[in-house]
């Protein structure tokens, strides 16, 4: 039998650093560990608009990660 517990959360920031030689737009992925799993979905995503203001980067979007650890008993 599995046991499943809820794990951290992480928020991924993709920001466009800029295109290719064809036009393809070209991402960064940035990623913040250890969100807290109860925290609010505005509220997360004012941050991560917070964090990318503090780069030269676009902001193309933002990606909540939801970890679950699971053990067998």
């Amino acid at each position: 039998m599995i046991n499943s517990n809820q794990g951290w959360t992480s928020m991924m920031l993709r920001l466009q650093t800029g295109f290719d030689e064809k036009g393809t737009p070209q991402y960064k992925d940035k990623t913040y560990s250890r969100v807290l799993p109860s925290a609010a979905e505005d509220d997360v995503y004012a941050v991560g608009e917070a964090l990318a203001s503090l780069s030269t980067y676009k902001l193309h979007h933002i990606q909540l990660l939801e970890r679950e650890d699971l053990t067998r008993i």
